[in-house]
């Protein structure tokens, strides 16, 4: 009898620790992103990490299935950099890679200072949203982005998200 339990156990485990459908593995339990050193409260429960790059922990795109509706890119910067000149140099590349700025905003006095680029594509057919979060030397680019007719539901849904960010 008890090698047929230890057998069944073996079936339903995960091949390695804190794989599969694992409650550590959902992106509302927001320890992915305690390791690029913030946290998120509002992830809905149904969303599921969609890029699984185990070579690098600088990116996390999360989403319903199938679909990501935001990533989160970690870059390390230095101590002195200052955001507003930082996105600036964002600014001019977004042109070359067929994008308009819509608008920019700055929260440079807000309890995480922060940025957001708000763009279109120059074919009209998706749109996005890049807020830049920096604190010390760590620089987080969330970015938001959806087909163009589905998209003004698409950033209300991530307006909501990215605002309960916090840094660790």
């Amino acid at each position: 009898m008890w090698v047929i339990l230890l057998f069944q156990i073996q079936l339903l485990a995960a091949p390695h620790p804190l794989t599969g459908s694992s409650i550590i593995n959902l992106p509302s339990n927001s320890f992915a992103f305690s390791q690029m050193g913030f946290s998120l409260d509002s992830i809905p429960s149904n969303w599921i990490y969609n890029k699984a790059d185990t070579a690098s922990a600088d990116v996390i795109e999360i989403g319903p299935t199938g679909k990501t509706l935001i990533s989160f890119r970690l870059e390390n910067v230095s101590m002195k950099t200052q955001l507003e000149t930082y996105v600036r140099k964002y600014l001019r590349d977004y042109n070359q890679y067929g994008f308009e700025v819509i608008s920019l905003q700055s929260y440079s006095k807000s309890h995480t200072p922060s940025v957001i680029v708000d763009l279109s594509q120059k074919n009209k057919s998706t749109k996005s949203r890049q807020v830049f979060f920096y604190r010390k030397n760590k620089m987080i680019i969330a970015t938001c982005a959806d087909q163009s007719d589905t998209y003004e539901k698409t950033v209300t849904l991530c307006n909501q998200i990215l605002a309960t960010f916090k840094w660790r």
